[in-house]
């Protein structure tokens, strides 16, 4: 007889075949490979859009300052209106005549403008010299951008070595958590020899005690992997400018990072000047050293033309409509001392550029060298590693085949089990180590990180 439960889950098997055959249509997500995670977040991230926001502010900047090489043309016009016309008063005037005596001329009042009237006026005027005070604003307002855009550019390329180091720590703990299943595994299979030999009555039951307390330990191992994998996940997520929960499909693997094109002393060399940090400091400097030019320029005068044409209804003026021209110097004789303090100051900040400048190139330098010499270490720990890797391999064997013989404890079993866990432990890590230094030494050295993992396949 059929239960409820079966009927149930009849009728219900249709539908999850039919849910089953769509996802099998679905297209499957695209692998997110290292160059692809670093040109997603060089779109997406937070670095790229504070550094566009950044880029668009001075380049207003610099809009603001090339407004004065163009001449300011206004216009004014409206209708006026009075209350009272506007009047001239004539005072009475009395002459005296030769022959006719004294003549007196009563005052008049004469209207000389109407109490309504329309009225415009047309002008531009230009600052037609100013003694280079101009060019020397825009100068350093040109030095003020590049230092932007190349502020921007440094914060985005260590942006994207914290999005690779991201991405190795990722990698990292999917590969450990395949070392805990091959953990898993060989406990198993530990375990079940040490069944075999103790139904044999060849061991004590405290091996299989030891080897379940074993299996528990790789079980909350898993359980603490997973759950920081998928924090690691969301924080990788972040980093590229998604939601924390998007799905990220990664690689199952990594090979050994490219090898690089410099050696040391190349890398010593070569990053204070293609540091994007570094040119940006440059750029700053020369734009200070503009803006003491410029304060100084203000002790000049202005030559100053203006053209304008106005027109005022009105019917008693003979030329209602009139059209100017002014030529004329402005010249500021005397100001307290305000052009001296200006001077001085941005005297002070191209000194305190120049000498930012100059510690800048020396710690990109002292960190170069040193990322460059993390990145050789993490790549011989590696190489290690893998050759540890291999003897613990076979001494796991070695150890189990004496087991098998009960030539050697369990202990020694669990023990040989545990170092090669480590080694492959190791394995992982000093490979996304060296990755993440790479990382961090390209962007030290002005590289595209994108592009250079894109052009350099790994090692095999």
């Amino acid at each position: 007889m059929t239960t409820r439960r079966e009927k149930d889950r009849q009728r219900r098997r249709p539908v999850l075949l039919a849910a089953l055959a769509f996802c099998a249509v679905l297209p499957a997500q695209p692998v997110l490979t290292l160059p692809m995670a670093l040109r997603q977040a060089q779109g997406t991230s937070l670095q790229a859009g504070q550094a566009e926001r950044a880029r668009q502010t001075a380049q207003g900047d610099r809009d603001l300052v090339e407004a004065a090489f163009f001449p300011d043309i206004q216009f004014q016009g409206g209708h006026l209106n009075q209350d009272q016309d506007t009047v001239f008063k004539g005072s009475p005037v009395t002459l005296d005549i030769p022959g006719l005596g004294a003549l007196s001329v009563p005052g008049q009042d004469q209207s000389v403008a109407q109490k309504s009237s329309w009225r415009y006026q047309v002008s531009a005027s230009y600052l037609v010299y100013d003694f280079g005070r101009r060019g020397h604003a825009l100068a350093a307002a040109k030095g003020r951008q590049a230092a932007v855009d190349l502020q921007g550019q440094d914060a985005l390329g260590r942006a994207l070595a914290q999005v690779a180091a991201r991405y190795m720590g990722v990698m990292n703990l999917q590969a450990q958590k395949k070392v805990v299943e091959q953990r898993r595994i060989a406990l198993q299979d530990h375990l079940a020899d040490a069944q075999a030999l103790f139904d044999q009555g060849v061991v004590a039951r405290n091996d299989l005690l030891r080897t379940g307390v074993a299996l528990r330990a790789v079980a909350d191992a898993a359980r603490t992997l997973d759950n920081a994998e998928r924090s690691a996940r969301e924080g990788l997520n972040i980093a590229l400018g998604l939601a924390p929960g998007d799905p990220l499909n990664l690689p199952d693997g990594l090979a050994a990072p490219p090898p690089l094109p410099w050696d040391e002393g190349q890398v010593q060399r070569a990053a204070p000047e293609a540091n994007a940090g570094v040119q940006a400091l440059e750029a700053k400097l020369r734009a200070a050293g503009d803006q003491v030019v410029f304060r100084r320029r203000d002790y000049a005068p202005s030559l100053t033309a203006q053209l304008a044409h106005s027109y005022q209804e009105d019917q008693f003026l003979l030329h209602p409509d009139q059209t100017t021209l002014y030529l004329g110097v402005a010249w500021k004789l005397f100001d307290g001392g305000t052009r001296a303090a200006r001077v001085s100051q941005s005297r002070v900040d191209e000194q305190s550029a120049r000498r930012d400048l100059l510690e800048a190139r020396r710690q990109v330098e002292n960190a170069a060298g040193t990322a460059f010499r993390d990145f050789q270490e993490a790549l011989a720990e590696m190489a290690t590693a893998q050759a540890n890797v291999a003897a613990s391999q076979e001494n796991l064997r070695i150890v189990n085949d004496q087991y098998q013989q009960a030539y050697a404890k369990s202990a020694d079993v669990l023990d040989a089990e545990t170092v090669l866990a480590e080694s492959r432990f190791s394995v992982s890590d000093r490979l996304c180590r060296a990755y993440a230094q790479q990382a961090a030494l390209l962007a030290l050295m002005g590289e595209d990180l994108g592009t250079f993992y894109a052009s350099h396949p790994p090692e095999p």
